[in-house]
């Protein structure tokens, strides 16, 4: 299965989205990593998605003449700014 991360852009149809996907691929002739857009269609069972949110297309059978992906939610990035790790700040220590 052929599996695609975008950003929502357009939620205005009835259990579909808009989805806009960015990959980079290298100008043919000065070889520089330019950014290309594609939109797809994708479908959207329970209407779950809003504008800005980041998704998972996941290819499956024509469900109509321009969706042949749905829409699954990224799993959360384990992130760790903003953690507290228990250690005292150099600063905090002199002052």
């Amino acid at each position: 299965m052929k599996i695609v991360q975008g950003r929502v852009v357009c939620v205005s149809s009835d259990k579909t989205v808009s989805v806009e996907v960015v990959r980079l691929a290298p100008h043919p002739k000065y070889k520089r990593r330019l950014r290309k857009k594609k939109k797809y269609q994708a479908h959207d069972a329970d209407n779950q998605f809003q504008v800005g949110d980041y998704v998972q297309l996941e290819k499956s059978r024509p469900i109509s003449k321009t969706k042949t992906f749905i829409a699954i939610p990224v799993p959360p990035r384990n992130s760790t700014r903003g953690v507290d790790l228990g250690l005292p700040l150099q600063s905090a220590e002199q002052g």
